[in-house]
């Protein structure tokens, strides 16, 4: 019989906390745990089918589709020119503020060297950095989301959470202003990464077509505003930085696609790589000319120059050095999970002390970072640096020993040679410090040195470096500025391959049988080396393996690419996750990973879902409405009709009266669609009062007041009776129960001869922490029996704006008095709409009744309270789901499913309490079944709820 089984399971589920003990559940919690958390929303990838949307979607011909689409492909266009010109605005000013910096401490160096008192000119290097801290932190203390590369928001983002500020325009400015003082400031970071957040920054804002920080800006072209259509431009967006900032647009697309987006289609696809390309060009176009070429070359794709790798008389590779390149892999990824471990650790004291403390300390600590890092760079080129000698071969084409002789003559310009002689033994060497031209040159120059100049640096030179850059890196990501994790990695892991190039060298002038691990270009190691460690820290394959194709330009290097980046994956993730993942999860961000997590077929959605509903009736008071959204933080509440489950036990075609039918606005009183004379006598739909405090104290008590009815025109159709459509408007007689029908439900066919009383309350399910606790078992038996029908779904965003434009009606005039509002009106506030508590709404005005089934959601998706968790899982998460209601058998809806429900650690502590109650109902099992084995006719128990009889 309907609901009698799920009623034995609720009874189940209400009594599992007595079979726990605190020994039982107890169980180990996870690192981080105590780290304060955020409630976030989610975003609404589904489109919402009420009326005016349908209204709306009817005014859409064939040539509105056809404009949307051309419009889409003009705007990527747009955000990937908008895009390059960030890049490019960055570019220039790092190079500018990273010159006008070291041309100051070059001439105080110069001036001081003789004297040997050069600290001066480390002070002024100190104060300049600590000056470009404060600027970039400040910019964090005025937009913390800011901080970081804004991959892992990104991220969160595109896989339907609502990230506050994440793609606002101030976060842009405070991203792309901050970045510029962070990498001229000396901080071990990159601007590559932050570029792609600024790049969705741009996509989510440009097809806005207004600004909400510049109100003058607001252009009357809604079609893109919509999370749905938001989501497609950011992914677009964030390719269009990795585009820009590596000359990738093939890999800026397949990281849109692996790292970024939860959600692709195969249009998308394109419209990205357009993105990608213009962005791409427009940075080429315009950073030539910075660069010293002539306007139109197009000879700087990216921000970031790797070279050329020459082949001359040694290839890149041979098949035998596939076997070297795995063991780098691996080493890599035991470096970038050692990597990620000790950020995780900084990062869980940051959000501890600092993050939820004054937005001062996070201030002070990157003054601290770039003080220490700053001291370290000049205590290691002080002390530790090492004079290399130089010699160009026309000069003198004998050679000597210990000579270096670059093959690049752009080299020596990029030397520096403090500390050391202006000249050797003869005129025609010189020297330059080793040390110093990897710490104190741009890190992006640095990366092409390694790659490229053999024999450049010394092997204590190339362990230093690693060791400094290694820990302070480490340190910096996550600080309180705009910072970039790629090229940092870059640096340490060329360093490591260099060193692995260099060590090779050595050892084959004592065992000649080397000869085979050295006969290849030298910066194929110092390439793998740095691949090896980046995938070791961020754990990307394919995207990652194209982008470094792209930027060598050498496609001879994708089988060893690949290959060290999936070693590097499967070595570190035995130890843990890449790091944007590891602080997607100590943010306490609910992400939704692909697929469930394995083992999870025995939880079924009963198991996750909460039974506190939060529900409204189609026709209910505007005070009730205003009560619940003041007194709940819930985004949606569920429009539903009370049901006796005795009744529909009697009658189950009862439930199907109680299924609404689509409709449109009715039309005016004479128009109205007639009905039965004894249905215009009985009484409207039930209404809620907010004259019963237990209706918002008790979230399963709602009292109905029928002393305020509702005029003839609202009053519930008989079964059968449906809607006549005349013109662009639905004519229908309302499908909801009379009062009067809630009233023979609940109390039996009107007990006391139909003496109604003044106010009826319909009680329903108590949550499983009330139940059993002080509640006599009749009445609990009579609480038990009233069930909700499902119709629909409304956002608290929906409820704000009809309660802002004042869409109700007087009880005396009818429903058809309800003003209209179009779907664009009801999205106008979008996407910041407004709080009810900046809604004015009158003791008059609470009075007034609203009709909501026609701005809620009637067709919703819903599943089976039985259905699993993996088909749960893969519905919510392919569909970009915000709320998931879980239906019993006819429409009778029992709870709901959010994100926060769905993470990998809600479903293991679940999966972990059923397992320890199917123990504890075991052993109570067998403990039962010697104890009456003598008695005979036990069976067992097979849930709970026996168990506690």
């Amino acid at each position: 019989m309907i609901g009698s089984r799920y009623l034995s399971d609720m009874s189940t589920r209400s009594e599992r906390h007595h079979l726990l003990t605190s020994e039982e559940v107890h169980r180990k919690r996870p690192k981080g745990s105590d780290i304060p958390s955020k409630d976030y929303d989610s975003l609404d990838y589904d489109n919402c089918y009420n009326v005016p949307y349908k209204k709306a979607l009817r005014t859409f011909s064939k040539k509105t589709y056809l404009h949307m689409e051309v419009m889409r492909w003009v705007l990527v266009g747009f955000i990937g020119v908008f895009t390059g010109l960030v890049a490019l605005f960055i570019d220039v000013c790092v190079r500018y503020l990273f010159k006008l910096k070291f041309s100051l401490f070059d001439k105080v160096y110069h001036a001081t060297v003789e004297d040997g008192n050069v600290i001066s000119a480390f002070l002024l290097l100190l104060g300049v950095n600590v000056l470009f801290a404060i600027i970039a932190s400040a910019f964090i203390v005025i937009e913390p989301v800011a901080a970081g590369s804004g991959i892992p928001e990104i991220k969160c983002y595109l896989n339907g959470i609502k990230v506050p500020h994440v793609t606002r325009l101030t976060t842009l400015v405070s991203k792309a202003v901050g970045v510029l003082f962070s990498v001229a400031g000396g901080f071990f970071v990159g601007k590559e990464g932050p570029m792609i957040h600024s790049g969705a920054i741009v996509g989510a804002g440009l097809p806005q077509f207004r600004s909400m920080f510049f109100k003058f800006i607001n252009l009357p072209y809604h079609f893109f505003r919509s999370d749905r259509e938001k989501r497609d431009f950011v992914s677009s967006g964030a390719a269009a930085g990795v585009a820009a900032a590596f000359g990738a647009p093939i890999g800026g697309v397949l990281f849109s696609l692996e790292e970024g987006s939860s959600f692709w289609n195969q249009s998308l696809t394109w419209r990205t790589l357009f993105c990608s390309f213009c962005s791409t060009f427009t940075l080429n176009l315009f950073l030539s000319p910075v660069k010293g070429l002539q306007f139109g070359l197009l000879g700087t794709p990216s921000l970031v120059d790797f070279g050329v790798f020459q082949q001359s008389e040694r290839q890149l590779w041979k098949a035998y050095h596939l076997i070297v390149f795995i063991i780098m892999g691996a080493v890599g990824g035991l470096l970038g999970a050692l990597f990620n471990s000790i950020n995780t650790q900084i990062t869980i004291y940051r959000l501890k002390y600092l993050i939820r403390s004054r937005r001062v300390w996070r201030m002070a600590e990157a003054v601290l970072i770039i003080m220490c890092t700053t001291a370290a760079v000049s205590i290691a080129v002080t002390v530790l640096g090492t004079c290399v000698p130089f010699r160009n071969d026309d000069d003198d084409p004998s050679g000597g020993d210990h000579i270096y002789s670059p093959g690049d003559t752009s080299f020596r310009n990029e030397t520096i040679d403090y500390f050391c002689p202006d000249h050797g033994d003869t005129k025609n060497v010189l020297y330059y410090n080793d040390l110093a031209t990897i710490l104190f040159n741009p890190q992006e120059t640095a990366i092409k040195q390694l790659f490229h100049q053999n024999g450049a640096f010394t092997l204590p030179t190339l362990w230093i470096v690693f060791l400094v850059y290694f820990i302070l890196a480490c340190w910096t990501y996550g600080a309180g500025i705009p910072s970039g994790l790629f090229i940092p990695c870059l640096v340490i892991g060329a360093t490591y391959g260099r060193f692995v190039a260099t060590a090779l060298t050595v050892l084959e002038k004592q065992f000649p049988i080397l000869h085979f691990l050295t006969n290849l270009y030298p910066g194929t190691y110092a390439l793998i080396g740095a691949a090896s460690f980046l995938g070791g820290v961020v754990r990307m394959t394919i995207s990652l393996t194209v982008i470094l194709i792209e930027s060598t330009n050498e496609i001879d290097y994708g089988l060893p690419i690949m290959l060290t980046l999936m070693v590097a994956k499967w070595v570190g993730d035995i130890f843990n996750h890449g790091l944007y993942d590891i602080h997607v999860e100590l943010n306490k961000t609910p992400l939704l990973g692909w697929e469930s997590p394995h083992r999870m077929e025995k939880l079924t959605a009963e198991d996750v879902m909460n039974p506190d509903l939060k529900y409204l009736y189609p026709i209910t008071r505007v005070g009730s409405i205003v009560s619940q959204l003041r007194t709940t933080a819930h985004s949606a509440f569920l429009i539903v009709t009370p049901v006796s489950l005795d009744k529909v036990h009697q009658k189950p075609q009862t439930m199907a009266h109680h299924t609404p039918q689509l409709y449109s606005r009715r039309e005016p009183r004479e128009h109205a669609l007639s009905i039965d004379s004894d249905v215009e006598d009985a009484n409207p739909s039930p209404v809620t009062d907010d004259s019963d405090p237990e209706a918002f104290s008790n979230p399963f008590s709602l009292s109905i007041n029928h002393n305020h009815p509702v005029p003839s025109s609202a009053v519930a159709s008989p079964p059968g009776v449906g809607g006549h459509h005349h013109g662009d408007q639905y004519t229908h007689a309302r499908a909801y129960p009379t009062i009067a029908e809630v009233e023979e439900e609940v109390d039996g066919g009107g007990a006391g001869g139909g003496d109604l009383v003044n106010s009826l309350t319909v009680t329903l399910p108590l949550p499983e922490h009330s139940r059993g606790q002080g509640i006599q078992p009749s009445q609990r038996r009579k609480d038990e029996q009233r069930v909700l029908v499902f119709h629909g779904i409304i956002l608290r965003s929906q409820l704000v704006t009809l309660l802002q434009n004042k869409i109700f009606f007087s009880e005396g005039e009818g429903s058809q008095t309800q003003p209209d509002i179009d779907h664009r009106m009801l999205s106008e506030k979008y996407p910041r709409y407004p709080s009810v508590f900046d809604v004015s709404v009158s003791e008059d005005d609470k009075r007034m009744l609203m009709d909501l089934s026609v701005f809620m959601n009637p067709s919703p998706y819903t599943i089976s309270y039985q259905a699993r968790l993996p088909q749960v899982f893969n519905l919510f998460r392919t569909m970009g789901l915000r709320h998931l209601p879980i239906m019993q058998d006819s429409g009778i809806v029992v709870g709901i499913i959010t994100r926060h429900d769905l993470t990998h650690e809600r479903l293991h502590e679940l999966r972990h309490q059923k397992k320890i109650r199917e123990r504890a109902t075991q052993r109570a099992n067998r403990r039962l079944r010697r104890n009456r084995r003598k008695r005979g006719g036990y069976s067992g128990f097979s849930n709970p709820q026996d168990l506690m009889a």
